[in-house]
């Protein structure tokens, strides 16, 4: 009886393989990467758009007497772990401080308002921050700052005098909401642009 010789692989034949497989895992693993970076951008925009639009409804309705309590944002100082009441804009501890961080409180607490984690944050931080210098901003970062004067995010410094902005410890003020493009980097322009608000 004659046998057959089975006939393997060779060791060229192998080697190609190997060798196609590694040019194809190395293209879909930056196709990957790009995917993941442009997905945690549109997320970080989207969340951008969606806290200042939450603030302009709020203050729509604050400031025009619609309402003078928040139907959503509770007033704090800065702890978003104690319990308070409403912002209340006829109260007479009222203060725009007590806002801000209540509006910051809304998007950085489980049970309360809507959770925004920073999607470039491997730890998961909070995406929303309140009064932080633009030096101190990580990529990702939406910050609602109440300052006294200066430029800010590509307003400019004559929109932002101390004319028009009012103090921390007041009941209203000027404030703004910018989001940073990179480490100690505000946005100048399309999305990415701050905005600036008033409590009245």
């Amino acid at each position: 009886m004659k046998k057959t010789l089975q006939k393997g692989f060779s060791l060229v034949e192998l080697l190609v393989v190997v060798a196609i497989i590694g040019v194809l895992a190395g293209v879909g693993i930056v196709g990957y990467q790009s995917y993941t970076d442009s997905a945690k951008e549109r997320v970080a925009i989207a969340n951008f758009n969606s806290v200042k639009r939450f603030i302009e409804t709020e203050l729509t309705l604050l400031n025009n007497n619609i309402q003078t309590v928040s139907g959503a944002i509770n007033s704090f100082n800065t702890d978003c772990a104690s319990t308070t009441s409403a912002y209340d804009s006829e109260a007479s501890d009222k203060n725009i401080g007590k806002f801000l961080n209540g509006a910051v409180c809304y998007f950085a607490t489980d049970g309360y308002g809507n959770v925004f984690k920073n999607p470039y944050d491997p730890a998961g931080g909070s995406q929303v921050v309140y009064n932080q210098g633009a030096s101190d901003l990580e990529k990702g970062q939406i910050n609602i700052t109440l300052f006294t004067a200066g430029a800010r995010a590509g307003l400019p410094a004559t929109d932002l005098t101390s004319a028009k902005v009012t103090a921390a410890t007041a009941t209203k003020g000027h404030f703004i909401i910018t989001y940073a493009t990179a480490d100690d980097t505000e946005g100048t322009a399309g999305d990415e642009k701050g905005k600036l608000f008033e409590l009245k």
